[in-house]
C-alpha cells in the first residue's frame, strides 16, 4: 500500500516581475509556480528546434510537425559562429536567415523562445562562439571584458535588426529570451558576483537594443548564475550522458523518480567548471520550469546512446509529477550543421572540446529526425500534450505531493514510483505512476494499492495493474460537464468538447458522482497515434499536419486508414491510397583498403509529382560513415544500430552518391548490439507521400 498525504496549508503564489503585454489585449505573466496567459494558469509545451540546422524550404513542414505533435513553443539558439564566421562578415542568408524564420512563426501563429547566447553550447564548434572570438589575443570570452562585450553587443544589434518587430509587444511571435547558457557551471566565473553582473550586463545590453520580451531565461542547473527578478532558472534532464568521459554503462538514472525539483548533475559534465551543484537562486522562489528535457540524445565519437521511446516518456511524465509547469525538450527536432565558409562547425577535440560529433548530422534521434521522419517517441510524448493541453489550466496550480516510502535510488526496481499532483481549488488530482528504468528491468506491478489522506477523507486506487515499463497518468475527482468522475483505472488523454478520451490496456473501470459521463476508452497505441484539431480527435499510424485548415497524410504506406471521433457518434473511418512507385537502387563497391570502403550508388528517375520526399535507407556495418555528392559531403552518421536514413529531396534527388564507411574501432560504448567489421548490409529507397484528407469522401482515395 502507498501513502501519500495532501497538505493544503501550502503558500499560495507570488507574482513575479515578469510581463508583457500586446496592443491587443494578450498578456503572458508568471508566478512562482505557473505561467499565465491573460491571467489564466497555463502549463505550456516547449521544443527546440534550430533553424540554422534545417534548410529553409523545410521549415514550414518542420512547424506543422511540431505543432501536430503538440509543441506550443519553439525554442531556438542563434549560433554566432552561423552568423559571423569571419570579424565583420556577417550572414543572415539561406537557412542563417533567422529573420524569415520569425516570420513564419508568426504566421503560423507560433510564439519562439530565442536562446542568443553568446555562448549556447549546443554541440557547436568552439559552443557557438567564432574562431575569431576564441583565438583573439585582446578578449576574454564570458567575462566582463570590454572588447568581448562590445563584440557581443555588435551581435547582438545584428540579432535585434533581424527581430524588429518580431517581439511579443510588437504582435510578434517572441515570447521569450535565454541568456548565455549553463554559465558558472559549463565556463565562465567561478566567483558569484561576477557572474551575476556579467548576466546582468547580457540582459541590459538585449533590452537596451529592443530584443524586450515577456520572460527571461537562465540556465538553472549545476550551481550556473540566476539573476533573481532579472531571469527565470530553468532546468533540464537526459536519460544518459553521450558526452561523459568513459565507454561504461551510466548508473540507474534519477530522472526515472518523482522527488520535487529535480536538478541533473549529469548535464555538461565534461566541461563542468565547478563540484559546486547548489542553486543560485532560491527554489521556492521560482516556478519549476524545463527547457533541456532531453527528447533525444546526441551520439559521440565514443558513446552511442540510444534513448528508447519509453526512455523519453518516463523522463518527461517524472518531470511533470515532480511539479514541473513548463516542459521544454532538447532537441524536439533533429537537423544538420550548415556549411561553413572556413570550417566545419560541429563540436570536436580539435577546437579544444571533449568530443568528437559528426560534421553534419545533428539528428539528436529525437521525436522528427533530422529526415523529417517521426520517432516512436513522437507518439508517447503527443499523448501527454494532448493532456497538457485540456487540462493544463488545472495542472499547473496543482502542487506536487510523494509518498512516504520512496525508492531508496533510482536502482531500486521494487518500491512504486508514484506521485500526485492535486489542485486544492477544484479537489482535482492527477495521479502518476512510472514504472520503467532506462536499461534495467522492473516487474509488472500486479496489484498496486494507493491511499491519498486529503482533508475531505482517504480518496483509494485499488488494485491497478502496471506492466513492466510502462507509465500512468490517472485522473481523479475529475469535472466532466454536469458530473464529477470519482474513480478510473485509464489514463487522461483529452476530450473533445463535452466528450472525454482515456486509454488502457487493461479493462477500464470508471465510477462517477451522479450520471455517467461521456466518455471513449482508446487503447495505449491508438493514444499514441491520435491527433487532435478542429475539435476532432484523429487516429493514424503516419504524421497528420494541418496546413491552411486542411488535413494531410504524410506516409510511407501505400494505403493509411484514419479514424476520427468528434463530441458525438460512432468514429468514421476514412481510408487513403497512395499512388506509389519503386525507385530502384544499384551499387558498386569502387575501392576497398584497410580503413575504409567507397560505394557508388545510382537512383533512378523518380516522377516528383508522386513523391512528397525519397529517403535513401542504409543499413552498414562500420563505425561511420558520410554520403557525398559531386564529392561535397552532404550528410554522415555515426553507427549506433539503427537503420541511417537520408533525405534527398533538400539535393534535388540525386542521381547519383558516393558512399564511404569506415572501419569499426575499439572503445566505444554502444547500447545496442552492433557487428564490427567495415562493409555495405543493404541500401534501398523509400518513397514518402502526401496527400489531404477529404473528410466529405469516406473512401478517401486519392
Amino acid at each position: 500500500m502507498i501513502h501519500i498525504n495532501i497538505n493544503n496549508t501550502v503558500t499560495e503564489p507570488k507574482v513575479l516581475p515578469f510581463c508583457g503585454r500586446t496592443m491587443d489585449g494578450g498578456e503572458y505573466s508568471v508566478n512562482t509556480q505557473y505561467f499565465m496567459r491573460n491571467g489564466r494558469p497555463i502549463l505550456p509545451i516547449m521544443g527546440e528546434f534550430h533553424f540554422s540546422r534545417y534548410h529553409l524550404e523545410e521549415w514550414e513542414e518542420a512547424i506543422l510537425k511540431m505543432r501536430s505533435g503538440g509543441i506550443e513553443i519553439i525554442a531556438t539558439y542563434v549560433f554566432w559562429i552561423h552568423h559571423e564566421e569571419k570579424e565583420g562578415e556577417w550572414d543572415f542568408n539561406g537557412c542563417r536567415n533567422l529573420r524569415a524564420f520569425l516570420d513564419l512563426c508568426r504566421s503560423h501563429n507560433m510564439p519562439v523562445w530565442l536562446r542568443i547566447g553568446p555562448w549556447v553550447h549546443g554541440e557547436a564548434r568552439n559552443g557557438g562562439f567564432p574562431d575569431w572570438v576564441v583565438q583573439s589575443k585582446d578578449m576574454r570570452p564570458r567575462t566582463n571584458d570590454q572588447f568581448y562585450l562590445e563584440a557581443v553587443s555588435k551581435f547582438f544589434e545584428k540579432i535585434a535588426e533581424q527581430s524588429e518587430g518580431m517581439m511579443y509587444k510588437d504582435g510578434g511571435p517572441v515570447i521569450g529570451i535565454q541568456i548565455e547558457n549553463e554559465f558558472g557551471h559549463c565556463g565562465g566565473t567561478s566567483d558569484k558576483a561576477e557572474g551575476m553582473e556579467h548576466i546582468g550586463i547580457l540582459k541590459n545590453m538585449a533590452v537596451d537594443l529592443g530584443l524586450i520580451t515577456p520572460y527571461y531565461t537562465a540556465t538553472g542547473w549545476g550551481g550556473a548564475y540566476v539573476l533573481e527578478g532579472e531571469t527565470l532558472p530553468v532546468l533540464g534532464g537526459y536519460v544518459d550522458a553521450p558526452w561523459a568521459e568513459h565507454i561504461n554503462e551510466m548508473p540507474a538514472n534519477e530522472n526515472f523518480l518523482f522527488c520535487e525539483y529535480k536538478n541533473d548533475t549529469n548535464i555538461g559534465s565534461d566541461l563542468k567548471l565547478k563540484k559546486e551543484e547548489d542553486y543560485t537562486y532560491d527554489i521556492n522562489n521560482n516556478p519549476y520550469l524545463t527547457a533541456e528535457l532531453g527528447a533525444g540524445l546526441q551520439v559521440t565519437a565514443h558513446r552511442r546512446t540510444v534513448p528508447f521511446p519509453q526512455d523519453i516518456e518516463a523522463q518527461t511524465i517524472c518531470m511533470l509529477g515532480s511539479g514541473a509547469n513548463l516542459i521544454g525538450y532538447y532537441m524536439y527536432h533533429g537537423g544538420f550543421n550548415p556549411e561553413g565558409k572556413y570550417s566545419t562547425l560541429q563540436e570536436s577535440k580539435a577546437t579544444g572540446y571533449n568530443n568528437d560529433l559528426p560534421v553534419k548530422s545533428y539528428d539528436f534521434q529525437t521525436c522528427i529526425r533530422q529526415s523529417g521522419e517521426i520517432n516512436k517517441s513522437y507518439g508517447r510524448l503527443k499523448k501527454i500534450h494532448l493532456l497538457l493541453q485540456d487540462f493544463g489550466g488545472i495542472l499547473a496550480p496543482a502542487r506536487p505531493f510523494f509518498p512516504i516510502e520512496q525508492p531508496d535510488s533510482a536502482e531500486d526496481m521494487t518500491t512504486p514510483r508514484v506521485s500526485v499532483r492535486y489542485n486544492k481549488d477544484n479537489k482535482t488530482g492527477f495521479v502518476f505512476i512510472n514504472n520503467h528504468q532506462r536499461l534495467r528491468y522492473m516487474d509488472d506491478i500486479e496489484d498496486l494499492n494507493i491511499d491519498i489522506c486529503q482533508e475531505d477523507g482517504i480518496f483509494q486506487l485499488n488494485s491497478l495493474y502496471v506492466k513492466s515499463g510502462e507509465c500512468a497518468i490517472i485522473p481523479y475527482h475529475l469535472h466532466m460537464g454536469n458530473t464529477i468522475l470519482d474513480y478510473t483505472n485509464a489514463s487522461l488523454l483529452c476530450k473533445i468538447k463535452d466528450r472525454y478520451f482515456f486509454y488502457t490496456d487493461e479493462r477500464s473501470i470508471f465510477k462517477f458522482k451522479g450520471s455517467e459521463g461521456n466518455y471513449i476508452v482508446l487503447s495505449n497505441k491508438q493514444a499514441n497515434s491520435s491527433y487532435k484539431f478542429n475539435n476532432s480527435l484523429y487516429i493514424t499510424d503516419s504524421i497528420l499536419i494541418d496546413q491552411n485548415d486542411k488535413r494531410y497524410l504524410i506516409s510511407q504506406k501505400e494505403t493509411e486508414k484514419v479514424l476520427v471521433y468528434r463530441n458525438t457518434g460512432v468514429p468514421q473511418e476514412y481510408e487513403v491510397k497512395f499512388e506509389t512507385v519503386d525507385v530502384k537502387v544499384t551499387y558498386k563497391k569502387v575501392q576497398d583498403n584497410n580503413d575504409y570502403i567507397i560505394i557508388d550508388v545510382l537512383l533512378q528517375d523518380i516522377p516528383h509529382r508522386n513523391v512528397h520526399e525519397l529517403l535513401l535507407a542504409v543499413n552498414f556495418v562500420g563505425d561511420r560513415a558520410e554520403l557525398y555528392q559531386n564529392n561535397k559531403l552532404i550528410d554522415d552518421w555515426f553507427t549506433t544500430g539503427e537503420e541511417w536514413h537520408i533525405a534527398l529531396k533538400r539535393f534535388n534527388f540525386p542521381k547519383k552518391l558516393q558512399l564511404k564507411i569506415y572501419q569499426s574501432k575499439e572503445d566505444v560504448y554502444y547500447d545496442m548490439p552492433v557487428m564490427k567489421g567495415c562493409y555495405l548490409q543493404n541500401l534501398k529507397a523509400i518513397p514518402v507521400y502526401k496527400a489531404e484528407l477529404n473528410e466529405c469522401n469516406s473512401n478517401g482515395e486519392f
